[in-house]
């Protein structure tokens, strides 16, 4: 029977011994091998080139542990604070095991060099699997490009189906932003991995557009399976919310959280902040800043500020643990997200899940994720005037503000990593039949 792409949407209602009704001891007999070689799903978001698929690796390799599977992820110490001295494995309290490579320190200063290691980090990956059990491997399931290189290597060694989820493509991030560096190496690849891998998972219905235009990929090698979120962690503030009613005299309270790239915009979040100054100056604003750089691209926020006349309004404060990120954004009158491109958008989903409006560029998964003029507000571009009217109409409509909220945290309910976790089970268990044919 022809396939059609697989809906993630799932009921929240799911619970880990059993994963939305698949038996515990078909979860019990699955071992998959995640790949995460560029940096580490242990990492802190928003630190270097640390974002939104460190914490879908986390986040949903735990739930599959909990689901009963056995998890192992391969990464580097790209990441690490102090290079590793050689291969190690870490057994994580529920189960996971992380086999973490050294890479050297050239790589570790410049990952461009990571791709050329990708043959030797699989052969070791490899090794360092096997020492640690000998059961056949279910599933590979790499998150990347170069992680995808590696995995098509490990898939091939363990007989295993390779399972493949991009997190951006290349060529999407260059349509919308000609200028982001990105190496000649990269948009090959990807279209050998999309040839080559079993299954690829895509975050939205926009996504999987996106690799059936540039990669060709029918229904049957696709699979919806949408991003979740800790609804423990990231909620609305308990009992009354103190941001609902007039602002009356307090600071709009405004909130950027990610890498500190050009590519992600917090430049255009700056420059806004200055336009809506000029428009109310009585009005006083306050933009939270909280990420460090990451890439080539160095952003001075004290030097944008300082051109953009609000100095005294931007505050960067380093990336945050999950539970002080919440914290952050339930003082949040909004949550800005001015990328060029997003696949999906993890700090949108989080914001909205503490009943914290959303601004963002309507692009990606944004423009699934969020719903105009009822969730959030979606721009149609980066301009910062542009930006500047909806934080001014944020002022104005404190009543619609509270509308947001409340069908912001509602909408994120529908998200969880049990749900995420259920759907990627499915994914695995298609690509498991197939091959067994």
């Amino acid at each position: 029977m022809p396939r059609g792409v697989m809906e993630s949407h799932m009921s929240t209602d799911c619970v880990p011994a059993g994963v939305c009704g698949t038996p515990q001891t078909e979860a019990d007999s699955a071992r998959v091998v995640m790949v995460s070689l560029h940096t580490s799903p242990l990492a802190q978001a928003g630190n270097r080139d640390a974002g939104g698929l460190n914490v879908y690796v986390n986040a949903l390799s735990s739930a599959l542990a909990q689901a009963g599977l056995t998890v192992d992820i391969v990464t580097t110490d790209v990441d690490a604070e102090t290079p590793a001295p050689a291969d190690d494995v870490t057994f994580l309290e529920d189960g996971r095991r992380i086999h973490t490579l050294a890479v050297g320190e050239p790589a570790r200063a410049e990952k461009s060099l990571l791709p050329a290691q990708v043959d030797a980090l699989a052969a070791r990956a490899l090794r360092s699997l096997e020492s640690v059990d000998e059961s056949q491997v279910t599933t590979v399931h790499s998150h990347y490009w170069i992680s995808g290189l590696a995995g098509i290597q490990l898939a091939q060694a363990l007989s295993a189906p390779l399972v493949h989820t991009m997190h951006t493509i290349a060529a999407v991030k260059q349509e919308l932003d000609p200028t982001t560096p990105e190496s000649p190496r990269r948009s090959v690849a990807e279209a050998m991995i999309a040839r080559t891998a079993d299954l690829v998972t895509a975050n939205t219905e926009h996504e999987i557009a996106d690799l059936k235009r540039l990669f060709g990929l029918h229904d049957a090698s696709l699979a919806l399976v949408r991003p979740g979120v800790d609804l423990e962690i990231f909620h609305p503030p308990v009992g009354t919310d103190p941001r609902s009613g007039p602002l009356a005299g307090r600071p709009l309270r405004l909130a950027f959280a990610g890498r500190l790239q050009p590519h992600k915009g917090p430049q255009v979040a700056v420059e806004a902040l200055g336009e809506l100054r000029r428009m109310m100056p009585e009005v006083p604003v306050q933009l939270v800043v909280a990420g460090s750089q990451s890439g080539d691209d160095v952003l001075d926020l004290n030097a944008l500020a300082e051109q953009a006349g609000v100095a005294d309004a931007v505050h960067a404060l380093p990336p945050m643990p999950h539970g002080e990120l919440a914290e952050l954004f339930r003082g949040s009158d909004a949550v800005l997200v001015p990328s060029f491109s997003e696949s999906f958008g993890l700090v949108a989903l989080e914001a909205m899940a503490c009943g914290t409006p959303v601004i963002a560029h309507d692009v990606g998964g944004l423009s699934s994720l969020i719903t105009h003029r009822r969730s959030g507000r979606l721009i149609p571009s980066l301009d910062p005037a542009l930006w500047a009217e909806q934080l001014r109409w944020l002022v104005l409509h404190r009543r619609a503000w509270s509308r947001y909220s409340t069908t912001a945290a509602t909408l994120a309910r529908f998200y969880s990593w049990d749900a995420t976790a259920a759907a990627t089970l499915q994914a695995y268990r298609s690509v498991s039949l197939i091959n067994s044919r």
